[in-house]
């Protein structure tokens, strides 16, 4: 850790004494957590941004559409609304956020709602749409007022719990001793030849008493923006690339783009960042320099990138990210079921 960071260890205390109160009265039933007569399955982390919520939300999403109409809620970070609100795929990113807007062109047939009262989201959900068996929550970890069925915390592998500070000295939203509220714990962004004993390591300097599972990001291919026109990620082999992301991380996509031989272009912004006329105009002036480029985002960056008429016609291609499993995938799709099915 950087020394000066040090300089902010009073105000992490203080964070450290806020969360731990309010958790402790969470646990006396001081503070009441409500439960509801539907699955809610909850995704979410103790570390701001980057562990991976979206794209196993998606998984999650995929594995029980088929069996079950399920409804998915968030707070939809960075909007300019707080209100509930059902979220079309003709809306907005500042009307909805970018991860809402996103898993509902992935998810067209089922209700994605955004609420800042997640409580609210949940009665608005139940009491105005019929038939909804399942509610998948994103990203509401800390959010203790909802008293979800089975909480599924998500943890990098890349930034362990045991190595990170409470804010503003580290990354963590609470203390990490709360990851016993978890149901369920998934280390995500794991190198593919991750061996079984480095996982056990992994768990035990973590003190994970929980079933943990081991996850891998995927890039699937790319998408043309604008269009379902998708292409191997060999398109992308030995190409200059103009790389724009508004992310928490984008090292995985730097070395794939260093695994293909790529000459990437940086245009890196902080995470949910809210494009404007004038980073557009960098990004056109940017590849009218470089006219053999190809633009190269993430699908989460492509919701607020479609909005602006000057990029059409650009050859901006989309990353096709998912999740897998490193083992026991066939138990986690089951217990997933089981809890859905028996509730």
């Amino acid at each position: 850790m950087k020394w000066f960071k040090w300089l902010l260890f009073p105000i992490s205390i203080l964070f450290w004494i806020i969360t731990g109160l309010r958790n402790f009265f969470y646990d006396l039933n001081w503070l009441k957590s409500i439960s509801f007569d539907i699955p809610i399955i909850n995704v979410g982390n103790i570390t701001v941004g980057g562990t991976g919520k979206t794209p196993h939300v998606l998984y999650i999403g995929n594995l029980l559409k088929s069996k079950f109409n399920i409804a998915f809620l968030s707070k939809g970070y960075k909007r300019e609304t707080r209100d509930f609100i059902l979220v079309e795929g003709s809306s907005t990113p500042k009307q909805v956020g970018d991860e809402p807007l996103m898993i509902k062109r992935n998810f067209a047939k089922n209700k994605v709602a955004v609420d800042h009262n997640r409580v609210n989201g949940v009665l608005q959900l139940m009491t105005n749409e019929e038939n909804i068996d399942c509610i998948i929550m994103d990203d509401a970890f800390q959010h203790r007022s909802i008293k979800a069925g089975l909480n599924i915390l998500l943890i990098d592998f890349n930034r362990p719990l045991y190595k990170d500070y409470l804010l503003p000295i580290g990354f963590l939203r609470e203390s990490s001793s709360n990851k016993k509220r978890a149901d369920i714990t998934i280390v995500t962004k794991c190198p593919n030849n991750l061996s079984e004993a480095e996982a056990d390591i992994f768990i035990k300097k973590s003190g994970v008493k929980q079933q943990v599972y081991f996850s891998f990001l995927k890039y699937d291919g790319i998408t043309l923006l604008g269009t379902n026109t998708s292409e191997k990620l060999t398109l992308l082999h030995g190409k200059e690339i103009i790389l724009i992301t508004g992310i928490a991380n984008q090292k995985p996509i730097i070395d794939l783009l260093n695994k293909n031989n790529c000459q990437v272009t940086n245009l890196c912004y902080q995470d949910h960042h809210s494009y404007t006329s004038q980073d557009v105009k960098k990004i056109i002036d940017t590849h009218h320099l470089q006219k053999d480029a190809l633009l190269l985002t993430t699908e989460k960056d492509a919701q607020k990138l479609i909005e602006f008429e000057n990029l059409k016609g650009l050859p901006i291609y989309f990353l096709n990210l998912s999740i897998d499993f490193l083992w026991n995938k066939d138990k986690f799709d089951k217990k997933i079921f089981t809890y859905v099915r028996g509730n």
